[in-house]
């Protein structure tokens, strides 16, 4: 069965279920409603994050209370029908943010984690929004300097990957973290960007920053520098940001590409 089939039926079933058995807000709890209005709501400030080491980070929430349940909803208790409307979210972003349609790079989940996930929920958000964003003519970039074969943008590369020796991330600090990703965070060059596009980097939540450091850094050393990291939540609150309205990044904008940032 081809992905498009699968997918309709999927949502067909979500349908259905709703009829019957309405999930209760992934945030709230809120009996009759998957994700309530009042919740998502909270999702439509995203800010710019203005951290070391970086290119621009817009992030659509902080890590705390309601948002902060509806990702672990999506992330750890198998609410998938959430990518969907998340995904939505973060295109209302990208484009609030005037950020070009770009090859969107997953960061990859843990082997073992993904498998006890159902799959890389990461993965799968970044596929939705790629899906959301695409219009009836998306742009197509020449690769190869062939016009005869072009990649259409926006798109998917999975061009990282962990190794099966990662730890799990929860309870390391900074310099652990940063750690563990320098001995396991590789790069999949047959999943590389095509040369010259925007890059966006994309992961659920930002805590010390360290998976963002090195997957911008590893994709910079291989010549694909990163314009944007897009987060759906950060988990520090000190970190100084701006109304992403006010401030348009990447190549659209006034902020420079990531490669230049990155260390």
């Amino acid at each position: 069965m081809s992905r498009e089939p699968a997918s309709a039926l999927g949502a067909a079933f979500l349908a259905l279920a709703d009829l019957l058995l309405p999930a209760p807000c992934a945030g709230c709890g809120l009996d009759g409603e998957r994700w309530c209005a009042a919740c998502r709501e909270r999702w439509r400030s995203p800010a710019l994050l203005d951290l070391p080491g970086l290119p621009p980070v817009l992030a659509l929430a902080p890590y705390a209370g309601r948002a902060r349940e509806v990702l672990l909803a999506y992330k750890e208790r198998g609410r998938r029908e959430l990518a969907r409307p998340l995904a939505g979210l973060v295109v209302e972003a990208l484009r609030a943010g005037a950020v070009p349609p770009a090859a969107l790079v997953p960061a990859p989940s843990r082997p073992s984690a993904a498998r006890a996930r159902g799959g890389d929920h990461v993965l799968r958000l970044a596929r939705a929004v790629v899906a959301g964003r695409s219009g009836p003519a998306p742009p197509r970039l020449p690769v190869d300097g062939s016009s005869s074969t072009a990649l259409r943008l926006p798109c998917v590369s999975r061009a990282l990957a962990l190794g099966r020796g990662a730890a799990d991330a929860v309870g390391l600090d900074a310099a652990a973290r940063a750690d563990n990703l320098a001995r396991h965070l590789r790069v999949r060059p047959r999943g590389l960007p095509p040369p010259g596009c925007a890059v966006a980097l994309l992961d659920d939540v930002l805590t010390t920053g360290a998976t963002a450091r090195a997957a911008t850094s590893l994709l910079a050393a291989a010549g694909r520098p990163v314009d944007v990291v897009v987060v759906l939540t950060v988990a520090d609150p000190r970190a100084p940001r701006t109304l992403i309205r006010a401030s348009p990044v990447g190549r659209a904008g006034g902020h420079p590409p990531g490669g230049r940032h990155a260390g």
